[in-house]
């Protein structure tokens, strides 16, 4: 909704973004070989084979081992790591702690857990350059010291020329550079060389499907989905997903448009059957077309709350509507119309509330069924009787009543978060407020940010607050953690599960996977459950030397629809341990778990339209409380239901303001609504420590008693 609403001003900052990466894009990069010529040494390029697997957009360079190996851009060092390819698709990597290289890779192979020969264990770094493309070299040894976040230059030493692929072997290193949007990008082209790369989606797509491509293309999306997705039961039930099915093959049975195909493919992520917010449909739109800017706009943007259609805005000859009620759209009731929208609803886990509020009043394209690429007229009865014929305009021409500024409060934090990564600010001598805006922080903003409290240490109450925050890495937000927690961690039962540890039939239709591969071998049955499963270690362990350290003060946690992942779990951890209050609304993604780690992009073999299907399940806790009840993102202990007037009127931040008052009033902490798990997990650990067989079993007893 938001592109859509700014879509004027947003089309001139595309204009003007394109117009300067294309300019940035079009500068030569420095071939990485130290001394020699762009282009010497290559010995694979894009869109040729390694053994079974087609290279997509990687350039594998050979040089002497030892070769020294230069920067071919300025930028800043956002990840250095040790890995070990075992496929186009798979690493296994082991972080650097303010190592060299060649300490790493001593280490790796000291610790024996490898999944490659010794001598392709190699460093692996990655450069943001300055236009957002971020280009990356495997391969690489030295005694180079690096720090995320530092700055890096054309021609600086990176490395030396070791190994990267174990399909190769003479020494050689691996490069690839990503666009500014995360896109596979062309590796050739910045070097001045004749590209053989081939842009994903750059395929000719067929008007009509027969009835036999149509219905061979959503099978093998159907099947796709239950092979692959580990957590389709929690979302649907095989009755429901069967009846889906066989009602989407009747309409099959006849000549079908791409655009409805593409319709059909896109309800099945939606709320109607899989709405998971790691499930995604990758290809575009098709009636979007290649010009963007072609859109169009209603003069009463619709919005819904609850079982009410209402006027959220209005072009300013139609602003005296805006809050009127709608009783009929273009002749269909307005129950309809909600009972239709929901049903579009995307980019959901589980029961989750808060996110599907912002879209029901914010998705004012959905109400109208997502038809915003040609002119139309809508016909909008209200409440009273009377009716508004709307004819539809160039959205570039679009001007509303509200206007959605920085002046509100909602946009205001909006574009902070996109502008910082984090920041902080003394509300008064008693409180602090840390904002962080992403956890894909580097090594320098998080020893800036650790500085920063323990500079704060001294103030009794800290406000997180974690919105407009799309996750990142589980690093930082460890040691992100490691600053609060004031006790020892409790224990989580965290695990990953995925449906096979062999390969998928799937895959045949994948277009990062083969059909030999097995991403899971390493996962294991376990008796009386379905799937494969691995124990994760991933999330935090509080240490003696973070207690020592830590802040002690009263923390008060901003959470809402917008925080997403790590942002979730960072104060879901500290929820679980006792030691935060939440205030604001659920999180966008569950509190249990997600389904993401791995992903499969399958493409359909007829209309080539692509969908993500996310391979894990990684669950974070499986205790299930009032406090935490099944199906629902992270609730918050103090809930600040999202408003009209929030999202389009107010310049105040009402989630702060309820955390200000709760401070002033002295409200913090009540009961441990985790106290009883803890209580038994601790008795079945000194039972079990003792031999006490007996102990357990009545332990267990008792427990589902009280159940």
């Amino acid at each position: 909704m938001k592109r859509t609403t700014f879509a004027a001003a947003s089309t001139i900052l595309a204009v003007v973004a394109l117009l300067t990466s294309s300019t940035r894009a079009g500068a030569q990069l420095l071939w990485p070989v130290k001394g020699a010529e762009p282009g010497e040494g290559i010995i694979c390029k894009p869109q040729q084979y390694i053994g079974s697997e087609m290279n997509f957009d990687d350039l594998f360079i050979t040089a002497e081992d030892g070769t020294e190996v230069v920067s071919p851009c300025d930028g800043t060092l956002f990840n250095y790591i040790i890995d070990q390819q075992t496929s186009l698709t798979s690493l296994f990597t082991s972080r650097l702690p303010e190592m060299t290289f060649d300490e790493g890779i001593s280490i790796v192979i000291r610790d024996g857990n490898l999944k490659v020969p010794s001598k392709y264990v190699c460093g692996s770094l990655g450069i943001r350059m300055d236009d957002g493309r971020k280009l990356y070299i495997s391969g690489l040894t030295g005694n180079v010291r690096f720090k995320t976040g530092m700055k890096i230059s054309k021609g600086d030493i990176l490395g030396k020329v070791g190994y990267a692929f174990k399909e190769f072997d003479e020494p050689h290193i691996s490069l690839s550079i990503s666009t500014s949007d995360g896109k596979a990008g062309d590796p050739m082209t910045p070097f001045g060389l004749e590209t053989t790369f081939v842009a994903p989606g750059k395929m000719i797509i067929p008007e009509t499907l027969t009835p036999e491509q149509a219905q061979q293309d959503f099978s093998v999306l159907m099947d796709a989905y239950q092979e692959i997705f580990p957590t389709l039961d929690e979302i649907v039930t095989q009755e429901q997903f069967d009846a889906f099915r066989s009602e989407s093959m009747k309409m099959l049975e006849k000549e079908t448009s791409y655009l409805d195909f593409y319709k059909l493919a896109r309800r099945t992520t939606s709320a109607e059957l899989i709405h998971d917010s790691h499930v995604s449909l990758l290809t575009r739109d098709p009636r979007m077309g290649e010009d963007r800017r072609a859109l169009y706009s209603p003069n009463l943007m619709l919005g819904i709350i609850k079982d009410t259609l209402f006027v959220t805005m209005a072009s300013i000859g139609c602003k005296d509507m805006v809050g009127r009620k709608v009783a009929f759209l273009d002749g269909v009731p307005a129950a309809e119309v909600i009972e239709r929208t929901e049903k579009m609803l995307t980019g959901y886990d589980g029961e989750n509330e808060s996110f599907r509020d912002y879209l029901r009043l914010q998705a004012w394209n959905y109400i109208y069924d997502n038809e915003v690429t040609k002119p139309r007229t809508s016909t909008v009865r209200f409440d009273d009787g009377t009716e508004y014929v709307d004819v539809w305009m160039d959205s570039r021409k679009a001007r509303y009543i509200p206007v959605l500024s920085t002046r509100l409060g909602y946009y205001k934090r909006m574009y902070a978060a996109m502008g910082k990564s984090w920041e902080y600010k003394n509300l008064n001598d008693s409180t602090g407020l840390l904002s962080i805006h992403t956890f894909a922080l580097n090594e320098v903003e998080v020893d800036a940010i650790a500085d920063t409290i323990r500079a704060e240490s001294g103030k009794p109450n800290m406000i997180i607050d974690v919105r407009f925050n799309d996750g990142g890495h589980i690093d930082p937000m460890n040691r992100l953690l490691s600053l609060f927690m004031d006790k020892p961690s409790a224990d989580l039962e965290s695990y990953q599960m995925v449906n096979s540890d062999s390969t998928f039939n799937s895959f045949r239709y994948s277009a990062n996977y083969t059909v030999d591969m097995t991403p899971f071998a390493d996962f294991v049955m376990k008796k009386g459950k379905e799937g494969y499963y691995q124990d994760s270690d991933t999330y935090y362990h509080s240490s003696d030397d973070d207690l020592k350290n830590s802040y002690k003060g009263r923390l008060y946690i901003l959470t809402d629809e917008t925080s997403v992942s790590a942002a979730t779990y960072f104060p879901a951890y500290l929820v679980r341990n006792h030691r935060a209050v939440t205030v604001g609304r659920e999180t966008k993604t569950g509190y249990h778990y997600m389904t993401a780690i791995k992903f499969v992009d399958i493409m359909l073999p007829n209309s080539k339209i692509q969908v993500r299907i996310p391979m894990v399940k990684d669950v974070f806790d499986d205790v299930v409380t009032p406090r935490t009840p099944s199906g629902r993102g992270l609730l918050p202990d103090h809930k600040v239901p999202l408003t009209y007037e929030e999202l389009f009127t107010a310049e105040n931040d009402p989630v702060l303001d309820k955390a200000l008052e709760l401070i002033a009033e002295g409200k913090y902490l009540g009961d441990n609504p985790f106290a009883v798990i803890e209580h038994d997990r601790k008795l079945g650990r000194i039972a079990l420590a003792a031999g006490g067989l007996g102990l357990i079993a009545l332990m267990v007893l008792g427990y589902r008693k009280r159940g």
